[in-house]
């Protein structure tokens, strides 16, 4: 192998590396900001996680200066005003606001959606924490559940075959559950909001499943 080789082979498996928690950081962040409205403590605590996390996409860079622009003085006022906005957006346990589930855009019965959703949680040994008592088929859900499977590929004790069934069934998760509602689902939260926070927060959650699709693609053997 020639040192170019073996260079070019160092880089790819940095990137991996790179790509491996910032992934289980974006779909952490995800969920987050759909469980909770904006806050002081929320937007702290993510102003911190999100300096080691590095993905070269404009809606990233554009929301991580708008949760890093508000000073100490002005952050206060800003966590209201999007505060209400989430009020109007989410609003939870749906007496207002755009429908979180999946059943929803997926056209189905809420229930039998819902179970299958469940099955793959219970298939894949994850209990998820519910908050505020979402269903299972909920966005906030199935995003924790991609957080959690992401952080267990990036558990260095993982063997190789480990790390690829991890992917095959986040990879199979993403193509039955995700990716066939979540852009109907940000087009409708675009239709109701101006808010350069949530705005991007689409742009962030539309990106990321297929960016990650395809890198779990790749991971998965035929």
């Amino acid at each position: 192998m020639t040192t170019a080789t073996m260079e070019k082979n160092g880089s790819t498996a940095r990137g991996d590396e790179q790509w491996a928690h910032t992934r289980m950081t974006l779909y952490q962040l995800l969920s987050d900001f759909i469980i909770y409205k904006p806050s002081v403590h929320l937007l702290m605590k993510w102003r911190r996680k999100l300096e080691n996390a590095a993905w070269d996409n404009e809606a990233y860079s554009r929301f991580k200066a708008i949760i890093g622009e508000p000073g100490a003085a002005s952050l206060p006022a800003f966590c209201a005003g999007e505060s209400r906005e989430y009020d109007v957006l989410v609003g939870r346990r749906q007496t207002a606001g755009i429908p979180l589930r999946e059943s929803f855009y997926a056209g189905g019965e809420a229930e039998t959606i819902a179970c299958r959703a469940s099955a793959e949680y219970d298939r894949a040994g994850v209990i998820l924490n519910k908050t505020a008592g979402e269903k299972d088929d909920e966005l906030s859900v199935e995003l924790e559940f991609m957080a959690v499977l992401a952080e267990r590929m990036t558990e260095g004790v993982r063997s190789r075959a480990e790390r690829e069934q991890l992917a095959r069934i986040q990879l199979g998760f993403l193509k039955r559950h995700l990716l066939p509602w979540v852009p109907s689902f940000c087009s409708e939260m675009r239709k109701h909001t101006e808010s350069p926070l949530y705005l991007n927060l689409c742009g962030i959650m539309e990106s990321l499943i297929v960016s990650d699709s395809e890198w779990l693609g790749a991971r998965v053997e035929d």
